[in-house]
């Protein structure tokens, strides 16, 4: 939750408004958080990551690293809250991953190069 220009937003609206920013697409389409709305966002971050990682490894001057960052971001967090709403749906007692690391509780993150050795 933040403050902004004075104002207070809730997580949701800043989400759905940094979704809209990084896909260009309208604040309603983000807003979906039913299944095949969360699963298209997901396609479209996907494809935005994919798009950056080649403009980076081309060298062009279009390439924005914050911009990358943020959808491996918002991607990330994308995947958590869907696997947050299956797990409801499943009606699991186990707490998700997501929820693990978000108390801080459990193993430290391995990279993905560490975790090929």
């Amino acid at each position: 939750m933040g403050v902004q220009n004075g104002t207070f937003e809730p997580e949701e609206i800043k989400r759905r408004k940094a979704l809209a920013y990084l896909l260009g697409i309208g604040e309603t389409e983000a807003g979906d958080t039913s299944l095949n709305g969360r699963l298209s966002i997901i396609a479209k971050l996907k494809a935005a990551r994919r798009t950056e990682i080649a403009r980076g490894q081309a060298g062009s001057w279009l390439y924005d690293v914050n911009r990358h960052l943020n959808i491996c971001a918002s991607l990330r967090r994308e995947y958590e809250a869907l696997e947050e709403m299956l797990a409801d749906d499943a009606g699991s007692a186990a707490p998700s991953n997501a929820a693990i690391a978000r108390r801080g509780v459990g193993e430290k993150r391995m990279s993905r190069a560490a975790g090929r050795l």
